[in-house]
């Protein structure tokens, strides 16, 4: 968890070096890293980047829960423009992200996401029932009458689904797929959902 006086930052400052965690970790592990390369592009000293990070682990975590969150939020705003059609949804933000260009931000936060351990990416957030994107999710499963019975099931239910268009876009990354065969994929992955295999 990055320290206070990261989070305290103004917004712009915080967005610059967000920037920089991404370009520097989506396509390299952390032990490949060294902080004087992110110092150098944050334009500060050794010391300032330890005022904001424990190291470079805790950069790294934090840069994959920001990419997290933002790829999830963006995930439940493809399947709110089609309220009662959940998975066509999901379809939707597949065929966004498999036509993006692959020097954009967005690209790199999904190579980030798909290259990370799987402990890291799919660690749950501390949902509660207050929280704005559960209650956001559970409005999305009553909508298309999805039998879930309590919270609990329902954040499970989420994670559940994340892994599903992870895994599918890492498939579709490692396996250089055309768009076509993102698709294709993903529709017998929803048939095994919706229909079962018998």
């Amino acid at each position: 968890m990055p320290k206070d006086t990261f989070l305290n930052l103004p917004v712009p400052k915080k967005e610059k070096i967000d920037m920089i965690l991404l370009d520097t970790f989506y396509n390299q592990s952390v032990s490949q890293v060294k902080v004087s390369h992110i110092v150098e592009q944050m334009e500060m000293s050794r010391g300032a980047f330890y005022k904001y990070f424990v190291d470079l682990k805790d950069a790294y975590d934090y840069i994959v829960k920001q990419q997290s969150i933002l790829i999830h939020q963006d995930i439940i705003d493809y399947i709110n423009q089609h309220k009662s059609n959940f998975f066509h949804g999901i379809e939707q933000y597949l065929v966004f992200c498999s036509h993006l260009k692959t020097d954009s931000a967005y690209w790199k936060g999904l190579l980030l996401l798909t290259r990370a351990d799987y402990q890291r990416t799919m660690k749950r957030l501390n949902l509660d029932d207050s929280s704005h994107m559960l209650m956001e999710w559970i409005k999305l499963l009553e909508n298309n009458e999805f039998t879930i019975h309590e919270t609990q099931e329902a954040v499970s239910f989420l994670y559940f689904i994340m892994e599903i268009v992870m895994n599918s876009l890492t498939d579709f990354i490692i396996n250089n797929w055309t768009p076509e065969e993102l698709i294709l994929d993903y529709h017998y992955k929803i048939k095994w959902i919706t229909k079962g295999i018998k």
